[in-house]
Parts: structure tokens; sequence; C-alpha cells
């Protein structure tokens, strides 16, 4: 596990569609079994009907963007979202649409990010960011964008930009949600991995144990996230000359 990768970068749970007989309904149910080049062929043969109107082009091809993300064609992906967004951009653009093309936005800055062209989607999420500044638009998608911003700003070595972002995300979390919600078990523990890329493994340490705090007030020991904190625990206290076979840990306040 390298330095810069101790945990993972933060998620959003993906909500499976409900279950309806809408055109997009058997390719939406494809993507969310995994079956995704089922479900590449599914929403192509839709996008090929003569009388696709404009509105359901532009939801094949956001479709197939998510598709071909997750098959890795990243290149493709990207042409699929763009087209989905010159689509968006010719519509009229009430908020709802507004914010369509801020999520569209976002799309294209995490390819980027999967590219592992950090600079191309932070580029991308600060559009998204603008395009939201003219509308009324969800905190809870704004807070998102301040986190992954940060994260690229991780990735970068750009830590005090980091940092500016974790801290506007979490005080925007903090006006919606628990003080114990586990998204600030993710926002910790990407700290920590920003301060212990910084080789600050004091601090990195201290964020790590937040998220452990979090975490394990309602996910089970045996879960993936408190096995992988407590090993990147293990290895910060290593750094620190704190960790010894046998011996109780040291909390650092």
């Amino acid at each position: 596990m390298s330095d810069e990768n101790i945990i993972g970068t933060s998620t959003t749970a993906a909500v499976p569609p409900k279950t309806c007989n809408d055109l997009f309904s058997q390719g939406d149910i494809l993507f969310w079994q995994c079956e995704y080049e089922k479900a590449k062929e599914y929403f192509e043969q839709i996008l090929n009907q003569p009388s696709i109107t404009l509105i359901h082009s532009a939801r094949c091809y956001n479709s197939l963007g998510a598709v071909n993300a997750e098959l890795k064609n990243y290149d493709e992906a990207l042409n699929n979202y763009h087209k989905h967004l010159a689509i968006l951009e010719k519509l009229e653009t009430p908020e709802t649409r507004k914010s369509d093309i801020a999520k569209c936005h976002i799309s294209i800055g995490k390819i980027y990010s999967l590219k592992e062209d950090y600079v191309g989607a932070i580029d991308w999420y600060q559009q998204a960011l603008s395009v939201l500044s003219t509308i009324n638009s969800s905190s809870d998608l704004i807070s998102n964008i301040h986190h992954d911003l940060a994260n690229l700003y991780t990735k970068t070595k750009q830590f005090d930009l980091a940092e500016k972002h974790f801290t506007t995300a979490l005080e925007m979390d903090r006006q919606q949600l628990e003080e114990d919600h586990p998204k600030f078990g993710q926002t910790y523990a990407n700290m920590g991995v920003m301060y212990y890329c910084q080789e600050d493994y004091k601090q990195a340490l201290k964020y790590f144990f937040e998220a452990q705090r979090t975490w394990q007030k309602f996910l089970p020991a045996s879960h993936v996230y408190i096995d992988s904190m407590e090993k990147t625990i293990r290895k910060v206290e290593s750094k620190l000359g704190m960790y010894i076979q046998g011996v109780p840990k040291v909390m650092i306040t």
C-alpha cells in the first residue's frame, strides 16, 4: 500500500433504480447487475432509434458514460459525457437543467481523475461549482464537490488548497448532518491521508483515529473499512515509532 493511497478516496453510495417499465429500466437493471457490456449494447440500441428525442439522447449518453467508466473505456466515456453536456446546453436552462449541467461537469471530472489527470479533473469540478453558484442547489452536492476537490489537491500536493476544501466540506456537512454521520468518517480518513502525504504523522494519526471512532459506531468490527483503518493506524504509528507488538496503543490528542 503506497504512502499516498493508505485508504481509498471518497465514494458516494449509488442507489439502484426503482423497478419501472420506462424506456431505460432494462439498461439500468443490467448496469446495477454489473452486466456492463449488455447495458452498453442496450443503451446504444435506444440511441440508434430514429424517433429518439433530444432528452432521451441526453439520458443515453449519460448512461453510456457511466457504463464505459465501469469498463475503463475512459476516452469513450469522456466522449459520451461531452455529447450529454452539449445536448443539455442546447436545452432551456431552468435551475433543474443547470443542476444537470453541473453534475455532467462532475462526471467528466471523475473520468479525468480515473485517467490520473488530476489538473484536468480539478478544472471540471471548479466549473461545476461555478454553475451551481448561480442557482439554489443542494448543499450536499456542493460539499461533495469540495470533498472531491480536496482529494484531488492532495494528489497534486497542493496541500493548502486541499485543507481549505476539506474545511469547507466539513463546515457545510456540520450544518446539515448529525455529528457522527458516517460521511464524516470518510472525510476524516481522507484528511488523514492529506497529512500523511505531508509526513505530518501526528496529525494524520489524529484524523485516522477520528475516522475509526466514527465508523465503529455504525459498522461491524469485521467491516473492511474497520480492518483497513486498523492497518493504516498501525502503519502510521510505526512511522512515529509508537507501535510495539503486544503493547497497547497510545491515543494522540
